[in-house]
């Protein structure tokens, strides 16, 4: 089991784990999958709900933009240290490379880029570190048949670490879909275009402009045809975003399977489950098919998809029983059981709900507002 930062950074839909890039290293000693968010992540993120899914329930989110680090100190929770895709590969591979356990398959770059990066990185580390690697075709992502090719490469190989260098959002789309096909495999890093810098092929930044918040205007400059959508008019509303977050504006409403897992009332398989009959099922509706199951109860489908949503827009909170009681996981005999507990040992609410099994502590959480969508 992963173990967050005590202290993680609210920055509109997620939370970064504020880390030194040494203490994640020390730490992926033990595995785990790592994120690393930009401005043009965190814009996707607003509009992708499986984009948004996966980084949930990554293991490790770090700042890979300095932009992204000023906003941190605006927002008065300064980040300690950027920590980008294409900074760490490296600092990952020089810091295990005496660890015979390690070892990596880099899946991803342009033609010949990523044999060119095995060989260079072998010859650094002074051992056959990198194992294998493989460049997917265009498309690859949408074709069972290359993916249980690249699947079997992977497993083949025997790495113990996947290096997935294919852009965002398909990098990490792609090792969220396969990564329980993977046993041998412990670390997850997607890292971007960085099998292109580390065989040469692509420059990248001068380390200054990189420090100064630069980096996406030198990219721009570099492959201007292919970027200058992204950087000028997909990225531009980041601003917009961050001076709502300064005024407690900002609000980000959870697609209805991940409000319920995060209420631990619907697991991710049962989730997944769902979304899974919904993509051959387009006309039928999440809460609907939750209901036919019989995995919840109609009322409490119509307060998670209807009610909840609205909390946070209001500045009167009711207390915890009344929003338990109307999303029909307690009843009037409970919560009079309760409240007599309450007089008796002055204990919480929440707390008594949950050690009598009547309510998950996630759904206690979410209503309380300790939950990461709740600002």
């Amino acid at each position: 089991m992963i173990t967050h930062s005590s202290e993680r950074v609210n920055l509109l839909n997620i939370y970064l784990d504020n880390l030194s890039q040494r203490e994640l290293l020390r730490r992926l000693g033990d595995g785990g999958m790592v994120v690393t968010p930009n401005v043009d992540h965190v814009m996707k993120l607003q509009k992708d709900p499986e984009f948004h899914q996966i980084y949930r329930n990554s293991d490790y989110i770090v700042c890979d933009s300095q932009v992204l680090f000023y906003a941190s100190r605006i927002l008065g929770k300064p980040i300690q240290e950027k920590i980008s895709g294409s900074d760490l590969f490296p600092a990952f591979y020089e810091y295990y490379k005496d660890d015979l356990d390690i070892s990596i398959f880099l899946l991803g770059g342009t033609p010949g880029s990523a044999n060119t990066a095995r060989r260079i990185i072998n010859q650094k580390v002074g051992r056959e570190m990198v194992v294998d690697v493989y460049c997917p075709p265009f498309g690859f992502e949408n074709d069972e048949v290359e993916n249980e090719k690249i699947v079997t490469l992977i497993n083949r190989s025997e790495a113990t670490v996947l290096a997935v260098g294919v852009g965002a959002p398909k990098q990490e789309k792609w090792i969220y879909k396969y990564r329980e096909n993977l046993p041998k495999v412990k670390t997850f890093l997607p890292i971007g275009a960085t099998i292109n810098f580390e065989a040469g092929f692509v420059p990248r930044s001068p380390r200054w402009v990189s420090e100064v918040g630069l980096e996406w205007m030198y990219r721009l400059l570099s492959e201007p045809q292919r970027l200058w959508k992204r950087y000028l008019i997909d990225d531009l509303p980041f601003g917009w975003l961050m001076i709502q977050q300064l005024l407690n504006l900002y609000q980000y409403n959870l697609p209805l399977g991940q409000l319920l897992q995060e209420a631990d009332l619907l697991s991710f398989e049962q989730v997944e489950t769902i979304l899974a009959i919904q993509a051959q099922n387009r006309h039928r509706k999440f809460g609907e098919l939750v209901v036919d199951r019989g995995w919840l109860e109609p009322t409490t489908l119509d307060f998670f998809a209807e009610q909840f949503p609205q909390l946070n827009k209001k500045r009167a909170r009711q207390p915890l029983g009344e929003y338990l009681r109307a999303a029909a996981l307690l009843n009037e005999r409970q919560i009079h059981d309760i409240l007599l507990e309450q007089r008796q040992y002055g204990r919480r609410f929440g707390e008594i709900a949950v050690n009598k099994g009547w309510v998950p502590q996630g759904t206690v959480s979410l209503l309380l507002g300790n939950k990461n969508h709740v600002n």
